[in-house]
């Protein structure tokens, strides 16, 4: 049987991690990033980070071309507002062979567009497109414990593929055909994941409750109105991933909205910032409101105080909490 080629372009925290996994389900692994990142440099030369050592069967490179050479599956770690650059890159290239699988999760700040319709726009032509999505810190899954995830695709024999090529012990692999619900869900769970931050930065957490009700039935609107399917917003793509990234001290948007509530400095990729100004792009241009993503978005651009969001939101008129539609 031929051994599955695996290359992981982008090799940040999420990204290294997809090394170490697919190393340990028994593939042929290759990582690459562009030249000049230090980082990576210091993953080459180490073998190492923080949560993780690399097995000795994986190959680093910084040669595009002959990173993907050759690969079955194409999985994608970069920053969510670096893909367009990359899926350009990439469009000059035969991934016929390829199933390209998106594993950040994010939406361009600029035209509030999926990345399953950047790299359709650039012309990327792999034999699918899935967004791998779902719950999941690598600092937990690299001492075993296990998590179930999902893989979304609008293609159901790609899903399956993928999903039958990385599924293992560790992470248990569901499947949907809602890519576009999947992927918005996805982005999305991290302009909440900031907002309850924001709350355990101004010792609001009992607050939490009430943001997990909301901003659910919020995302679904939008979900729907995009055409996709309103139940995935409750399921693993988003709803299923608030514990992970509205709790757990490894969530960067959920430390970078409680730093930001307590006025301290704020470091690192917090992806749920430019996605906040992405969907409130998006729910203008469709018509739905987005009462909890845009108090995000104003508190990151300087427009509101984290407390007087607080006092706009419980200041909205009384309503039903179920209507009999979004």
């Amino acid at each position: 049987m031929t051994e599955p080629v695996l290359s992981v372009l982008g090799c940040g925290r999420w990204g290294s991690f997809i090394l170490w996994y697919g190393s340990r389900c028994g593939m042929r692994v290759t990582g690459w990033e562009p030249p000049g990142s230090e980082p990576f440099r210091s993953l080459a030369e180490r073998r190492s980070t923080d949560i993780l050592d690399l097995p000795g069967d994986v190959e680093l490179t910084t040669d595009l071309e002959y990173a993907v050479d050759g690969a079955g599956l194409l999985a994608v770690a970069v920053p969510a507002q670096r893909f367009r650059g990359l899926a350009a890159r990439l469009s000059g290239f035969d991934l016929s062979g390829a199933d390209l699988v998106l594993c950040m999760k994010g939406l361009e700040a600029g035209t509030g567009m999926r990345l399953s319709e950047i790299a359709s726009e650039e012309g990327m032509n792999t034999a699918s497109v899935s967004a791998w999505v779902g719950p999941g810190h690598p600092q937990q899954l690299v001492r075993g414990v296990p998590s179930c995830m999902l893989v979304a695709s609008a293609d159901p024999s790609a899903a399956e593929r993928v999903a039958s090529s990385l599924g293992s012990d560790l992470v248990r692999f569901y499947r949907s055909r809602d890519l576009p619900g999947c992927e918005t869900g996805a982005a999305a769970k991290n302009v909440i994941g900031i907002a309850g931050g924001i709350l355990d930065g101004l010792g609001l957490t009992g607050l939490k409750g009430a943001l997990m009700a909301r901003a659910p039935q919020e995302i679904a609107r939008l979900v729907s109105a995009i055409g996709g399917d309103w139940r995935s917003v409750y399921g693993l793509s988003h709803l299923g991933d608030y514990e992970a990234t509205l709790f757990s001290d490894y969530s960067r948007n959920r430390a970078y909205g409680q730093a930001l509530a307590q006025g301290g400095g704020v470091e690192g990729l917090a992806e749920g910032v430019e996605t906040s100004r992405a969907m409130e792009r998006l729910g203008a241009r469709l018509g739905v409101e987005l009462p909890i993503t845009s108090a995000v978005r104003m508190i990151l651009d300087g427009e509101l105080s984290p407390e007087s969001a607080i006092e706009i939101l419980f200041g909205r008129p009384e309503r039903e909490e179920f209507p009999e539609s979004f």
